[in-house]
């Protein structure tokens, strides 16, 4: 009904009275609000048809005259008179009596009228309530499009406190729905961040300051009533709310449980991604008024792990940890406790590369720090299989190190960096010397109990599928290395259905590309190819008398064995069809893939390392295509692994020595090869025959290695990257045996935790719970981010927090399962005296990968509030 309608039913109520009692009604409208349709809504052609018969009477300087024609001239016709403006004193009045005959004077203000518009169906006494709340917010209703946005959010049952917070989110142009006081201080804040202030002042020009600022004392105890009205700004309440949490929300007059519906809000605002960067502006913007960089100057290393509302806390934390890291005054389990703290921290992503920096420099220093010194190796077996089982972690640390310190540009940790470089070197140097001094007792290039690369092909491929009926597909990725292989199993292992392990096997020598390719085919015998110089030069390798070189040669090999070859960047261009079509034409499907060779040989030496991330991404992306084109068995392997230290070498790391014989063929950093090589103890000297390779003893070929990691001076080739020697990095070659299983028992899943739950009654304003994680983290399961708090339900059966929300990192890798619990305190908020003497839940929720949605989770625990209510606010607090 619009308002115009509502005042002619008012008026025509009053003319059905019987009698003369129904003949004259005197309209006061002091405002004149219905001045301009006062002239239509009466006489015969009104469009109200119970007022067609009334005559409307324009009160005005003539009170004589319109008392005759009303007693006088027409008795028996009805009549309107409308008055506008201040009325005379009674004393004045000449129509005074007329009035008290046909009382009362009908009044019409806008206001009852926007009442009775927007809420028709609310019972009389909260139309009551709701009209003296809109008498003094009148302002608030001049406008229809105010009223209109009002009317669509309120409902019959909304009492007087729900009415002013729906006014004001009407004033925010907040969504439908979200009328808190959370909702609005959020929106207020944001506008704070965007130098806006025009929220506020809207609220204190419609006269729902008070309103609003008492709901904020009650409900987050914001001293409102202690300051003056100049002081009731969103600035002073965002200073006061910065300033109570990085005391940890408590004061001297209170503790944490009494500001626990702020508390709630405040971490809910930090943790929601939608709003954090709003609470990251806020905390800039009050840090010098706080005084923060000053009291952040004084704090250590666990004092400023303990907070984390200001940038300046990380900028100082990041200083102090890089000052103990470099001093060695701090274990790894600390820098990566703290590191690992960090990530739900209000500023973690925007300082996210200096923390993995400083957890990559922490476990690289710690891996260092056991190995012994000097390095002592029992026999060539004892050395290889030492490898493989811890000195490979020392290399993968040293690159996680050098990329996550390649990631923090703006990291000043020169001094810490060039430190652990130069301890680096120094494990290569103590490394390489320990492995010579085993090399040096080997009269061939073979190593009891170890697999030689040689046969790769007869014992995984020939024997371990072809044999049996099994297709198989072969990855070969040039260069890559055991211990970027041994991560990039790690990582595969946790894909779904995937099953992934690691072995090793003994590189050729010298362990360069054309011979670590022609060792993985198929063959009888494998030459080098001495039939011209330029095979000599190029170092070319024969298998079987046929060229090794390419992927045509290489197809033509395998051919013999119903085998295929490939490009993996044109298997990747491959659409599902089209794959499956190659894997149904061969038994054994060779795949070439050439990233972090291509990047050291001919690219930049110091993105090595990014091509061995990329090509662990690529490895995944290439096991993926084979399986889902029907190929469940993958092997991956390489043609050798490489050296590499990004420092530039000093004089002690360069052999002075060059080699000399009959004849030079191919001159590398870490190789030569040529004709009776005269013996050198600056080097490695190896026949072909002690090599395995089938050349006659006549051709004399020669193969020498410089000792240790030691380079050959000579033009051209890059230094910090190298292969082609002896070294534990270059000949430990990985195979990664790889299965596509059918079970979904195979997949990837979220670790899984229990509650610990002690009692099930809360009688205080707080309760702490154990959280058990059940297993260790590794493998196929999966760290997981929980939010926990404690919900009560309404009659509507909705779910309302009444206590903070923290988030769980369930991460731990630890087998005790008393390193894997967290426990978490819970505040009760003051919305939690509504469920006192109900069951209340412990749930938990996670968020949806890829969105910002949350799911609920199975774990769950149920309490029964009961404690004694003392707040004397439990009345002002809940709007929702």
């Amino acid at each position: 009904m619009s308002e115009l309608n509502a005042v002619a039913a008012m008026l025509a109520k009053r003319y059905a009275e019987p009698g003369e009692r129904g003949r004259i009604v005197f309209w006061l409208d002091e405002k004149g609000d219905y001045a301009d349709d006062v002239q239509s809504m009466f006489g015969p052609d009104s469009s109200f048809e119970a007022l067609r018969d009334i005559e409307l009477i324009m009160a005005a300087d003539t009170p004589f005259a319109n008392r005759h024609t009303m007693m006088i001239k027409h008795p028996d016709r009805k009549f309107a008179v409308y008055m506008t403006g201040a009325q005379p004193a009674p004393s004045d009045d000449w129509l005074l009596d007329m009035k008290l005959a046909y009382a009362p004077v009908f009044s019409a203000d806008r206001l009852s009228m926007t009442l009775t518009e927007i809420t028709p169906d609310a019972p009389q006494e909260t139309k009551e309530q709701w009209l003296a709340i809109m008498r003094r917010t009148p302002r608030f209703f001049e406008s229809k499009t105010r009223i209109h946005k009002l009317a669509e959010r309120l409902n019959a049952q909304d009492d007087t406190r729900r009415l002013q917070a729906k006014m004001i989110a009407v004033l925010l142009d907040l969504p439908q729905g979200q009328h808190s006081l959370q909702d609005i201080w959020r929106a207020l804040l944001t506008q704070d961040t965007e130098d806006d202030d025009t929220g506020i002042r809207k609220i204190e020009r419609m006269g729902l300051a008070p309103f609003h600022w008492a709901g904020t004392e009650a409900i987050y105890h914001y001293p409102a009533s202690t300051r003056s009205e100049d002081n009731l700004t969103v600035k002073d309440f965002k200073l006061w709310l910065f300033d109570l949490a990085w005391h940890g929300f408590t004061t001297k007059s209170h503790d944490e449980s009494y500001y626990a519906g702020i508390q709630r809000d405040f971490v809910g605002w930090c943790n929601n991604v939608q709003t954090r960067g709003t609470m990251r502006t806020l905390a800039d913007s009050v840090m010098q008024d706080l005084g923060i960089p000053a009291e952040v100057d004084e704090m250590d290393v666990h004092a400023l792990a303990q907070h984390g509302l200001f940038q300046a806390v990380d900028q100082r934390l990041i200083m102090r940890l890089l000052e103990k890291l470099g001093n060695q005054s701090i274990t790894d389990t600390d820098v990566q406790r703290i590191a690992n703290d960090r990530k739900t921290m209000l500023w973690y992503d925007q300082f996210e590369h200096e923390y993995q920096a400083i957890s990559a420099a922490g476990a690289f220093r710690a891996a260092l720090s056991k190995v012994e010194d000097p390095i002592e190796l029992q026999s060539p077996q004892q050395g290889f299989e030492s490898y493989v089982s811890y000195y490979y972690r020392v290399d993968q640390a040293y690159r996680h190190f050098r990329m996550a310190f390649d990631q923090a540009p703006d990291l000043d940790a020169i001094a810490i960096s060039n430190d652990l470089e130069a301890d680096y070197v120094r494990f290569q140097l103590n490394l390489g010397a320990a492995w010579q001094r085993q090399l040096n007792t080997m009269n061939a290039w073979r190593i009891p109990n170890v697999a030689d690369q040689q046969d790769f092909f007869l014992n995984k491929v020939e024997n371990g599928f072809l044999k049996s009926g099994k297709k198989v597909a072969v990855i070969i990725s040039d260069a890559l290395r055991y211990e970027v292989a041994e991560e990039f199993t790690r990582r595969i292992d946790t894909e779904n259905r995937f099953t992934a392990s690691v072995n090793a096997q003994l590189g050729v020598l010298p362990s360069y590309t054309q011979l670590g390719m022609a060792a993985l085919l198929p063959h009888e015998r494998i030459t080098f190819n001495t039939k011209s110089s330029h095979a000599l030069d190029n170092g070319l390798v024969l298998v079987d008398d046929h060229a090794s070189s390419g992927t045509g040669n290489r197809d033509a090999i395998l051919q013999t064995r119903n085998g295929h070859t490939i490009q993996a960047k044109d298997l990747l261009a491959m659409n599902t069809g089209e794959a499956r079509e190659l894997v149904k034409s061969c038994d054994v499907l060779y795949i070439y893939h050439d990233e972090i060779d291509k990047e050291g040989d001919k690219g930049d030496e110091d993105k090595v390392f990014g091509a061995c991330e990329s090509t662990i991404n690529t490895l995944i992306t290439i096991a993926r295509k084979l399986t889902n084109a029907n190929v469940n068995n993958i092997l991956v392997t390489a043609d050798h692994g490489f050296l590499y230290q990004r420092s530039e070498l000093d004089a002690g790391e360069w052999l002075s020595e060059q080699p000399h014989g009959d004849a030079v063929w191919m001159r590398k950093r870490r190789f030569t090869t040529g004709a009776h090589l005269i013996p050198n103890d600056a080097f490695m000297t190896f026949t072909a025959q002690q090599v395995g390779l089938a050349n006659p003893p006549e051709e004399g070929v020669t193969i020498q290695l410089p000792n240790s990691i030691l380079r050959l001076r000579h033009q051209g080739d890059g230094v910090k990257y190298v292969h082609g020697g002896a070294s534990l990095q270059e000949v430990v070659v990985p195979v990664v045996s790889i299965n596509k299983g059918r079970s979904a028992s195979g997949d990837r899943r979220a670790v899984n935790f229990t509650i610990l739950q002690s009692t099930n009654l809360i009688t205080t304003g707080q309760i702490t719970v154990d959280f058990l994680q059940s297993e260790p983290v590794g493998g196929k399961v999966r760290e997981r981010i929980t939010f926990v708090g404690l919900y009560g339900r309404d009659e509507h059966g909705d779910w309302t927090l009444i206590s903070n929300e923290t988030p769980i990192t369930f991460n731990s890798t630890s087998k005790e399962a008393a390193n894997r619990h967290n426990r978490v305190t819970f505040m009760l908020t003051p919305e939690a005296d509504a469920f006192n003497g109900q069951p209340i839940m412990l749930l938990c929720h996670e968020i949806v990968a890829g969105s910002s949605a949350r799911r609920l989770l199975a774990q769950k625990a149920q309490f029964t509030l009961k404690r004694d209510i003392q707040s004397g606010d439990a009345d002002l607090l809940d709007w929702d």
